[in-house]
């Protein structure tokens, strides 16, 4: 698979147009078409690390199709995903959330909960 044919599937398991794709990656579509022909056959390692953070591809699946396809989420990025939804929901979803997790941290207090691996 080349280099193009990767951008290819990002494009198309993402359901996103080149020109797209090039806006939220801060380049011109004439560049991402450039690599989809086969016209540019290599990026560089900043780029494929930008579309590893933004798309959860493996940058080194995108440069060199070796290892796995999709990257680990990082704990920051689920970070990040998480602030992000929070901050579209309306106040009082917020405050209902934060509700539950202190009456479920305080449950666990209260009945000694421990890790599901050490419960019988």
């Amino acid at each position: 698979m080349t280099l193009g044919d990767r951008i290819k599937c990002i494009l198309s398991e993402k359901n996103m147009k080149q020109v797209e794709f090039a806006s939220t990656l801060g380049i011109s579509a004439n560049y991402v078409n450039q690599l989809v022909n086969g016209k540019k056959t290599n990026i560089s390692e900043t780029l494929a690390k930008l579309i590893e953070e933004r798309f959860g591809y493996s940058a080194e699946w995108i440069i060199n199709e070796s290892g796995s396809k999709l990257a680990s989420p990082t704990l920051s990025a689920i970070k990040k995903e998480f602030i992000r939804k929070i901050r579209k929901m309306p106040d009082e979803e917020v405050l209902a959330m934060l509700a539950f997790a202190e009456t479920f941290a305080s449950f666990k207090r209260q009945f000694g909960m421990a890790d599901p691996e050490t419960q019988s």
